[in-house]
């Protein structure tokens, strides 16, 4: 890795949403790969196929807080939510957002648009008629700010976005950008013009299996040609 190593993994998925495995064998295998922390992000409740809701998300959370006390000392287990840009400015945040270690913010398919302004935006960008990356940059940027998002996950995937501006917008909110390690969505000049504008980035497995939890092969990859390890923030120098 260049002389650095990922300590985090901020998200993963298990088999309470579209995920192989369970969240126990998840921080077994976070653990495995010498991580000091891993956090279980499953999808919030606005996606209409892997959204984890209702008792199934409580039951998820009181999971994750047990697996925290039991592995305390040997990984730290976070309680994570990759929520769903729902329209332009909105999201699935949960009113009980302040009881998750970490907010993800995405956009993903089989998300129903809920207004016709909203259906104009990314209807049209996901047909590819009159896509505005600015503008599909603002509404996913609006959304993250009011749901203090500490992460916008795979950027440019399903929707192109402005990445000079979102740098931008995400180095003042403090959010950083993921380079996400199942699917890297960045190329290597977006990646530098990132960093050129202050912007953190993570580096995360997205694993949905225990097996790839702690993979960040190709994000590393991508970070190296670019030259950007100094601005992972989950990542530290070794000798």
């Amino acid at each position: 890795m260049n002389g650095y190593k990922v300590f985090q993994d901020l998200h993963t998925h298990t088999y309470y949403s579209h995920g192989k495995g369970s969240p126990r064998e998840n921080v077994l295998a976070a653990i495995e790969c010498g991580l000091e922390a891993v956090a279980v992000s499953e999808h919030g409740p606005g996606h209409f196929t892997f959204g984890v809701r209702g008792k199934k998300l409580q039951r998820l959370g009181e999971e994750l807080i047990s697996l925290r006390r039991e592995f305390e000392g040997k990984i730290n287990v976070l309680r994570g939510l990759e929520l769903n840009v729902m329209d332009f400015g909105r999201s699935d945040c949960p009113e009980n957002r302040g009881d998750y270690d970490v907010i993800i913010l995405g956009y993903h398919k089989s998300v129903p648009p809920f207004n016709r302004h909203a259906l104009g935006i990314w209807g049209e960008s996901l047909l590819g008629i009159k896509n505005d990356p600015h503008r599909n940059a603002e509404g996913i940027l609006a959304a993250a700010e009011k749901c203090r998002a500490d992460i916008i996950s795979h950027p440019n995937l399903y929707l192109k976005v402005d990445i000079p501006y979102m740098a931008e917008c995400c180095r003042q909110l403090g959010i950083l950008l993921e380079v996400n390690s199942s699917r890297v969505t960045l190329s290597e000049e977006e990646i530098r013009i990132i960093c050129k504008a202050g912007c953190g980035l993570v580096i995360s497995s997205d694993a949905h299996t225990p097996a790839r939890v702690g993979d960040f092969a190709l994000a590393s990859e991508a970070v190296t040609r670019a030259d950007a390890w100094d601005f992972v923030k989950n990542a530290r120098k070794v000798q």
